[in-house]
């Protein structure tokens, strides 16, 4: 889980820059924290299916719809959580290779595993779960750390741009249809 802070003068400043009330700047706020979101997100599934070197980005879509915000205390919190486990081996790109000790992928040995075929018919690498001939279990292979250090480096080192963008246009489009009404009614009672 990483956590983050926004500055609240910032919020602030902006704020007063549009002359938003206390509500507006907490209405933009929580929109502005569901955009960022749902930005980051988009950006570490765009990304991580190149870094990692997956077949299809419906793996990491299906890791990342936990992924969520929450509004700590005060304005100026939000956490962001998505999951990491182990991938199957058949999500990635590549071809399974049968080895003297059992099988390769990806440069990584499975000592005891054997090449075989999923439910889907995509080459993978395959263990047997008991002495018997059946069941068999797809193995996996950890994508924790590259994933966390592309996310924290790559997507992330711009979370405060994205959500003062968001914040921003937020605020503005708030304070603007405000404004744009009290106009409206000043030139209907001139009238």
């Amino acid at each position: 889980m990483l956590g983050f802070e926004f500055d609240a003068r910032a919020l602030k400043a902006i704020g007063d820059e549009f002359d938003a009330s206390e509500k507006d700047l907490r209405n933009a706020y929580s929109r502005a924290l569901r955009r960022t979101a749902q930005t980051m997100k988009t950006r570490a599934r765009k990304g991580l299916r190149t870094k990692l070197g997956l077949r299809t980005a419906a793996e990491l879509r299906k890791r990342l719809q936990g992924f969520r915000f929450k509004r700590g205390k005060g304005l100026g919190e939000v956490s962001l959580w998505f999951g990491l486990n182990n991938m199957r081996v058949s999500a990635f790109k590549g071809r399974a290779k049968r080895v003297a000790q059992g099988a390769s992928f990806g440069g990584q040995d499975f000592e005891g595993a054997f090449v075989g075929r999923n439910a889907k018919g995509r080459q993978t690498i395959m263990r047997r779960v008991s002495k018997g001939r059946w069941p068999i279990k797809e193995e996996t292979m950890p994508i924790e750390d590259e994933a966390q250090i592309y996310i924290e480096d790559e997507v992330f080192d711009e979370i405060e741009e994205v959500f003062f963008k968001h914040f921003r246009a937020e605020v503005r489009s708030r304070t603007c249809l405000l404004y744009t009404s009290d106009a409206a009614d000043e030139e209907d009672s001139v009238d």
